[in-house]
């Protein structure tokens, strides 16, 4: 019992240190405060109180917590992703604070959201915070699950570190349900882990959960020697929390010891320090091994006093403490003779106990019982089918049924013959079919590439031929015929090389004849800001072809007409096509200076681009649609 209350909360605090930096305290936390003071963009800002509310939440608690309602209240909108990390830094100010139901909350929701979004790695997090705390809290169906879950993803994607810790807070969690020596070979498999990770923090964790398994063992050299080890290694990470647990873990092994005046001095150092400190669960360990103590010295009154602080912090509802509290004040009522306040406190001692292990182990009995009569039954009726079978069988032992066996069994073996022929013979016709499928797969890749060849000799020809042409005019002619065959050209490259004949990515086309637009003018992304949204949008070779012109013309218009040199903003073009159930949707639009009304309205001539466009339009039955607000948009709606 004394293992199962006080290991917790070492894992609890170890789980955080994750979230925590190893530089020291004031280098590290001014150099982000300078950062936050000074004048710097907004998401620079933005990223330090992140990084100073993560560093600050076992720190000081009070300050993470603010630093999260600034970033809550000025500079997150609706990024869901920055959301959640800010409700770590809320979860973690929460539990440091020993408010762990909302803590729990937090985590939940994290774990939700994290499941909504298929984010395995952060399902593992959350679900690791949540398993720690449901632990504490005296929940272990719940914990149990949760930490499985965690360690089953750790498993697959977790990081060294991540196994390390899942296999500590494991180790934990079999203490705590009375399964000690699992307990101490996980704490050593974690420990192994550690060593090789070189990770003192999770060194010195280890180590102190190692000085009490081996403190309940009666192994009390081995327990002195982890104990003392936890000290070493917490001088990399020297707070004052560390120490408490150094001190009562020490005194709990000096109790063991029978060396009481010395276990007595180690817990109030402890107490000491944790009266200064944040966590009230701590505070009530302390409390709870000062009151077992003081017990052993026989000073009941002042055991009862600490004793009956436990329950006037009821934040972070421990029912573990509660019991091991009503378990101790019981035993020092009755050593002061005061029989009936040790008898109230020893019933609510095992109304206590009933509330953490009966509910769960009902449930898991209730479970396995269900599992069991299902079994049972599931038997029952398998030896009443054989049971049935065998009278049957005697009852069938006749000769005629015997002859009409024989009858049944020559046809079966014919029909097996005939069967097993045809299935050769469809074997056959299955393997010429497929090999006539790779070939003419084979065939359309081959040709699809010899297109996309040729397609490409056509724009290089174009292209060889534009560096003699002086006039202007037949310059952009041929630029122009150069770029409507390479938008063929680079359809037909996504075709040979993709896994879908037929099909065409919108996506990855519409990269590819951008890219090759902006070559074409001597343009990159610095000089145009040219955003692309077709993700998951596929179509038929056909309908592309004339679909991959138009986006041609259209860009090209733009980045010839919708910027002139005075132009102050930065250009940019968005390019979006989705899909509906009946139809598709096109829009290309730019921040330009607009096209002029009298060509929206065909009171102008139309250029060639133009007419090509409204006579693609028309052979893809595409209704077509212009506006002139802040620039250029143009939209088209395809039926399927």
């Amino acid at each position: 019992m004394k293992i199962n209350c006080i290991f917790l909360s070492l894992c609890l605090g170890f789980n955080l240190l994750s979230f925590c930096q190893d530089a020291p305290v004031d280098a590290y936390q001014d150099s982000l405060q300078s950062i936050i003071d000074s004048d710097v963009s907004k998401n620079v800002k933005k990223e330090s109180l992140f990084l100073l509310g993560e560093y600050l939440v076992q720190r000081d608690p009070d300050k993470a917590e603010l630093i999260a309602e600034d970033l809550k209240a000025n500079f997150i909108k609706n990024d869901s992703n920055e959301i959640r990390r800010n409700n770590y830094i809320f979860a973690a100010s929460h539990r440091w604070h020993g408010d762990y139901s909302t803590a729990l909350e937090y985590y939940r929701g994290i774990n939700s959201y994290s499941k909504r979004n298929n984010d395995s790695l952060d399902i593992a997090i959350s679900s690791h915070f949540i398993g720690t705390i449901s632990m504490y809290l005296g929940n272990n169906v719940e914990s149990q699950k949760h930490l499985l879950e965690a360690a089953e993803i750790y498993d697959v994607v977790g990081t060294a570190k991540q196994k390390a810790r899942i296999n500590n807070t494991l180790a934990g969690f079999y203490l705590n349900v009375d399964q000690l020596e699992k307990g101490k070979q996980q704490y050593l498999k974690a420990l192994k882990q550690f060593e090789v990770l070189k990770d003192s923090t999770g060194l010195a964790s280890v180590n102190a959960n190692l000085g009490m398994v081996y403190t309940d063992l009666g192994e009390y050299e081995k327990a002195e020697y982890h104990l003392m080890k936890q000290k070493e290694y917490n001088v990399v990470f020297p707070t004052l929390r560390e120490m408490g647990f150094h001190h009562d873990f020490l005194g709990l092994l000096r109790q063991e010891q029978n060396r009481l005046d010395e276990a007595y001095e180690e817990h109030l150092k402890a107490l000491k320090i944790r009266e200064n400190l944040s966590s009230t669960y701590n505070l009530c360990e302390s409390k709870i091994n000062m009151g077992e103590i003081l017990i052993k010295l026989k000073r009941y009154d002042e055991a009862i006093d600490q004793l009956k602080d436990v329950f006037s912090f009821e934040e972070h509802e421990s029912l573990n403490q509660e019991q091991r509290a009503y378990d101790l004040l019981a035993e020092a009522y009755e050593k002061k003779g005061d029989y009936k306040s040790a008898l109230g406190t020893f019933k609510a001692y095992k109304a206590m106990t009933d509330s953490i292990y009966s509910k769960e182990s009902i449930e898991i009995i209730a479970e396995k019982d269900a599992l069991y009569n299902q079994q049972k039954k599931d038997a029952e009726i398998a030896l009443l089918s054989k049971e049935k079978e065998i009278s049957e069988t005697k009852l069938s032992r006749s000769r005629s049924i015997m002859i009409i066996s024989l009858i049944g069994l020559g046809l079966l073996a014919i029909a097996a013959l005939a069967l097993l022929k045809l299935n050769k013979k469809i074997k056959s016709k299955n393997e010429t079919i497929t090999k006539a499928l790779k070939d003419r797969e084979l065939l359309l890749h081959e040709t699809h590439h010899r297109v996309k060849n040729n397609l490409q000799m056509i724009s290089s020809l174009l292209n060889l031929q534009s560096k003699y042409v002086k006039d202007d005019n037949v310059l952009e002619v041929l630029q122009n015929g150069r770029n409507r065959v390479q938008s063929m050209a680079i359809l037909h490259k996504n075709l040979y090389v993709g896994e879908d004949l037929n099909m065409v990515n919108i996506q990855h086309y519409f990269e590819g004849l951008v890219d090759s637009i902006l070559n074409s003018y001597n343009k990159t992304e610095n000089d145009v800001d040219l955003k692309i949204d077709a993700d998951k949008v596929t179509m038929d070779v056909e309908s592309v072809i004339p679909l991959g012109l138009i986006v041609n013309e259209l860009i090209t218009n733009s980045l010839k007409h919708a910027f002139p040199k005075d132009i102050k903003s930065k250009p940019e073009i968005t390019l979006k096509m989705s899909e509906r159930e009946d139809f598709y949707t096109l829009r290309v639009s730019d921040n330009g200076v607009g096209i002029q009304n009298d060509i929206i309205e065909n009171g102008k001539k139309e250029s060639f681009g133009q007419r090509l466009i409204r006579s693609l339009s028309k052979k893809l039955k595409a209704s077509m649609s212009v506006t002139n607000d802040n620039g250029t948009s143009v939209s088209f709606v395809l039926p399927k």
